[in-house]
């Protein structure tokens, strides 16, 4: 890809393009009922094509990507070509016909319908790659920009902001994508989709009990209901969550053991807790605060205790009936599991009092902690005989032989035979009816009645009799695919899978041919399906068929497999079989698949699964890590032994493959342990650095020549047992962690709430010694943030509460800019611990000044916009003067004016808090020392264009403002926006944005009744202004185009004949003004 560069790739980009938009003219034109999306897809590739054409006639764009982001868009055009291309569907395709499992499913009698395709095809996927296609778009554009910028159209400076700028949105967008991992709602539907819809009046018995109608009359509560394999569990919760959605606030999450977004307890609460933020979007402020300080690290897989911590927090600050139904949780990861189960244990036992939280979990009892934890709640046991859901598998079995019924023509006193042997042999499991269902329709209505006699008793009967038929020469290669199938991170496609289980192709028949083979003959245990849910560390975006087992109790039929001696050959045992699977991946890393990362176009391919000859080295690449995590400790050293070189400090081999994966390579194998959670590698590497090299030991476990330190990683993923290794061999906790500021770990994880992390270093001696300096350094009145102010900026009241209790800290410490704690609470939106640093722990608010600060401009952050609710408390609560002003002379509208500024910020942002100021009392006619009210400090242009008009004239409606009032050294707001017009480093990346923009603005200024006939102290009016600056070339080191330089000759145009109603200074009826954004 390198060697054809972006105007090549941008030639192959347009033909696929090309071929997309008239494909989907035929496909709008074919299909009966296509939505109006069909069209609006087909203008979006359109528009697309645009842009790639300008590439062409750009200068060279090497060194940001552009050819790769080009590279990308053509694979999903390519992708998408595919799928409208197989969108053909004949009269008899039985994906018009199909039934699933033991519901209903309506269908169209075979008509070739666009809702046919839609429910069952690839409606999601296609939407989803014109989301990525939109994201590229816009990135390919910012590349644009930036390249154009490196090759000396704007500073260094300025190249920097546009580069960060690539990750487009507020900071509020970001959070929440990186919050978001899958969406509970669409998995919902997913199942629905698979399983098929549920059968009228089943499932609602469980209203109807006496444990239900407790558990929803009184939160906070928590009820479980138990059942084994097969027993309905999921579609109770799908009734649940529907019928329950009606009449209040429904929260809810779906554990899926085969997908990797669906089966931790981190993925369960982000899907909480995205939940939450989209029905409460003020809660988003619980989330966002620590995600600006630790970014994606929040939301790891070591990030539990926090997002329990924001999750709790959340529901205490919401103070209103909420439900949350858990479907599943068995199918969580063990380990994570216990910690859910501890957590929500404590939640509605010792926490009652401070959340309405009625939840409802659906489980198998096993594993064991499930009821260890959950035995001593309200429960409903689907495998008792108490339990009154004989009806709904009644309802099932008689639905499901109807509809064997009316396929075979079979008689009455078969019907009724069938339906009494269903009855008697399928223990109440739903699966057992669908799978037996499934097998009868295979056979004619003599082999029914002969296959009737032998029918297994129970699922796992059906499985035992499956692996009994297997054949003795493919026992080996089906027991090794399914231990693959059983332990893998994400389900296999079936490429992957055949090498995985090194099939060789036959005379006859190919690799994967022979695998599908072998699937097929495991007959209920396996399936094949598309992938409901991408793998958001894969960049592939392909949707290739992948296997999994039928449900969830296959994998534990393997797992118990001990007691069955006979089919023994079949059992996974853990221990040696991920020890087998991580030996393999790293042989074919280090050997036959290491040509794939030694080169960028190989690395290319494979990242994106278009290495046909090693479909599994795709897999490889974004999951080796994990298998090794799943290594017990004499295990992985066994691994270390056989793979000495790749485990060494030292390794090209895993720097490639890191490099592969979008990491930075070059570490040392600490380092390396360290940012994966391997700590049976970091002991080891620990052990023999020491024996090896005991002088230079103590440089190799503080080592800082990365930008994090081994440390700071096991600090960021909170590995307990990484830390306490460190620890026990004496890293320093006093030296900068991090490569971005001077913090040291006791601060960096002070500032993170991260109380238990900070107990282990506090008890160490230089631990203690940090903390003595900080307190000293307080009482002497050294200005600098000390630990309590940075955990008062984290949000957490423990951490706050213990430096207080504990260490005795003054909660009038003065910090950098002169503040104290309470100011950093308000500041990370943490409304609730301001006021218990008021309330329990005796906080003055007597400085409103700065408290209006933090209020309005939060230092160090990024939000342009002032809380509602903090706003509300300092005012309303504490009855602050809104008016106060500062040492300059300004107020709190003068602060966010300010800060709009100096940023580039959402005017419907600064809108929005200036008109709650102006509720509250504030005066927009108060004047700085320097005499400017607050809109003389309006930024006329953000990062994209020019700013609305709406904050200036909510500040004029006012009345206490007119539109020529003058400023600092006799400026109007005309003066201000010429300045602004001649110093914008954004003019050049959308001409003719700007200039649509940039005269709208001035005219609609103009309208409003500025007076181009003022002069400001200079004696220059805003026109005079303008000619100087443009006849001088302006006085800036911004380099402008042509077309920038025409625009700007726009605005003295403008400025000079523009026609208004009246050229003289107006106070027209503010209320007349339009305010649009």
């Amino acid at each position: 890809m390198e060697g054809l560069g972006a105007a090549a790739a941008a030639d192959q980009l347009l033909k696929e393009a090309f071929k997309l938009v008239q494909l989907i003219r035929a496909v709008r034109d074919k299909y009966k009922g296509a939505p109006k999306e069909i069209e609006a897809w087909r203008q979006e590739i359109e528009d697309f094509t645009a842009l790639i054409k300008s590439i062409e006639e750009l200068p060279t764009l090497d060194g940001y990507g552009i050819d790769t982001t080009i590279e990308r868009c053509r694979t999903i055009c390519r992708d998408l070509t595919g799928i409208f291309g197989s969108l053909d569907f004949a009269a008899t395709d039985p994906r018009l016909h199909k039934t699933c499992g033991f519901h209903v499913k309506a269908h169209d009698g075979g008509l070739t319908t666009w809702m046919a395709i839609k429910g069952i095809d690839q409606e999601p996927v296609v939407k989803k790659y014109f989301e990525e296609l939109q994201r590229f778009k816009e990135t390919l554009q910012l590349k644009i920009n930036v390249s154009q910028l490196k090759q000396g159209h704007q500073t260094a400076q300025d190249v920097q902001f546009i580069k960060t700028a690539i990750q487009p949105g507020s900071e509020e967008d970001r959070c929440l994508k990186s919050l978001f991992i899958t969406n509970p709602t669409d998995d919902r539907d997913a199942i629905i989709t698979a399983k098929g819809v549920r059968i009228d009046g089943t499932c609602e018995w469980i209203t109807s009990t006496n444990e239900y109608k407790t558990w929803i009359a009184s939160p906070p509560s928590l009820l479980w209901l138990s059942g084994g394999p097969g027993k309905g569990k999921t579609f109770l919760s799908i009734f649940l969550t529907k019928s329950l959605s009606e009449s209040a606030h429904v929260i809810y999450f779906f554990c899926d053991n085969k997908n990797a977004s669906r089966n931790t307890a981190v993925a369960i609460l982000r899907g909480l807790l995205y939940q939450l933020v989209g029905q409460y979007p003020q809660l988003l402020r619980h989330v966002l605060t620590p995600w600006k300080i630790q970014q994606d690290a929040l939301f790891n897989s070591n990030s539990f205790e926090s997002l329990w911590r924001i999750f709790q927090t959340m529901l205490e600050d919401l103070g209103t009936d909420l439900i949350c139904v858990l479907d599943g949780l068995d199918e969580c990861a063990d380990d994570s599991l216990e910690s859910l189960l501890r957590k929500t244990k404590i939640l509605f036992t010792e926490n009652l009092e401070r959340h309405k939280l009625r939840l409802i979990i659906l489980s198998r009892r096993h594993p064991d902690c499930l009821e260890r934890v959950l035995g001593s709640f309200a429960r409903i046991d689907l495998d008792s005989d108490q339990v009154s859901n004989r009806s709904d598998i009644n309802s099932c079995i008689t639905s499901r032989v109807a509809q064997l019924a009316k396929r075979k023509g079979i008689s009455t006193s078969l019907i009724q035979h069938i339906e009494e042997i269903f009855q008697e042999k399928s223990e109440d499991t739903f699966l057992w009816v669908s799978f037996m269902a499934d097998d009868l329709e295979k056979q004619t209505v003599p082999g029914i009645e002969k296959a009737l006699q032998t029918l297994p008793k129970g699922l796992d009967e059906v499985y035992e009799r499956i692996l009994q038929h297997i054949k003795p020469e493919n026992t080996a290669i089906i027991a090794t695919m399914l231990k693959w199938i059983s332990l893998a991170e994400r389900p296999l496609s079936v490429p992957e899978l055949a090498e995985a289980i090194q099939i060789h192709e036959s005379n006859y028949m190919s690799k994967e041919e022979l695998c599908l083979s072998y699937i097929e003959s495991c007959g209920h245990l396996l399936q094949i399906s598309l992938p409901r849910d991408a793998d958001n560390d894969e960049l592939s975006r392909d949707s290739v068929l992948r296997v999994t087992f039928v449900h969830q109790s296959v994998k534990d039929f393997l797992f118990g497999l001990a007691k069955h001696r006979k089919l023994s050959a079949f059992q996974v045992e853990k221990a040696q079989d991920d020890l087998d699977i991580a030996s393999q991946l790293l042989s074919s890393m280090q050997n036959e698949w290491l040509k794939c990362v030694q080169d960028e176009q190989n690395m290319f391919k494979l990242q994106q699964g278009q290495m046909d000859a090693y479909p599994l080295a795709h897999y490889a690449v974004w999951n080796w890590n994990f298998h090794l995590l799943q290594l017990q400790d004499k295990k992985f050293l066994q691994l270390i032994d056989r793979n000495q070189s790749f485990f060494s400090d030292s390794s090209d081999i895993r720097d490639m493959w890191l490099d592969a994966k979008h990491l930075s390579g070059g570490a040392d194998s600490l380092r390396f342990a360290c940012e994966f959670g391997l700590t049976t590698l970091a002991k080891r590497s620990l052990e023999r650095r020491k024996r090896t090299s005991p002088f230079t030991f103590s440089r190799y476990v503080n080592n800082r020549r990365y930008p994090e330190s081994s440390l700071f990683l096991a600090m960021v993923y909170r590995n307990f047992a990484l830390i306490q290794l460190l620890l026990s061999y004496n890293v320093k906790i006093e030296i900068p962690c991090s490569g971005f500021d001077d913090r040291n770990a006791l601060q960096c994880t002070t500032e993170w709430g991260e109380l238990e992390i900070f107990q282990l270093f506090e008890g160490k001696k230089s631990g203690k010694r940090i903390i003595d300096a900080d307190i000293k350094a307080s009482q002497r009145g050294v200005k600098r943030d000390s630990l309590l102010h940075l955990a008062a900026r984290s949000g957490n009241s423990q951490m706050c509460s213990y430096l207080i209790e504990r260490y005795h800290y003054n909660v009038e410490v003065v910090g950098a800019w002169g503040q104290t704690p309470i100011c950093n609470a308000i500041c990370g939106k943490s409304i609730g611990l301001a006021r218990e640093f008021v309330e329990q722990w005796g906080a003055s608010i007597a400085d409103a000044g700065r408290i209006l600060k933090a209020v309005a401009n939060p230092p160090n952050s990024s939000r342009a916009e002032g809380s509602g609710e903090e706003l509300d408390v300092v005012i309303s609560e504490w009855k602050i003067d809104i008016n106060t002003r500062d040492k300059y002379g300004q107020t709190i509208l003068h602060l966010e004016f300010k800060r709009l500024a100096e940023l580039a910020y959402s005017p419907p942002a600064c809108h929005e808090f200036a008109a709650h100021c102006l509720m509250l009392g504030a005066d927009p006619s108060v004047r700085a020392t320097n005499g400017d009210a607050p809109f003389h400090l309006y930024r006329w242009f953000a990062q994209w264009g020019a700013s609305s008009l709406r904050p200036v004239i909510l500040l004029l409606r006012d009345g206490r403002l007119g539109v020529n009032d003058q400023g600092n050294g006799g400026n109007t707001l005309l003066h201000k926006f010429v300045h602004d017009a001649f110093n914008n480093p954004f003019l050049m990346f959308n001409d003719t944005l700007e200039k649509n923009g940039t005269f709208n603005a001035l005219t609609s200024l103009l309208d409003v009744g500025a007076d181009r006939t003022l002069v400001n102290s200079q004696e220059m009016t805003a026109l005079q202004l303008a000619k100087m600056i443009c006849d001088s070339g302006g006085k800036t080191s911004i380099k402008r185009t042509e077309d920038n330089i025409r625009i700007l000759a726009d605005i003295v145009d403008v400025l000079d004949n523009y026609a208004t109603v009246s050229n003289q200074p107006l106070r027209l009826d503010p209320l007349d003004w339009a305010i649009q954004y």
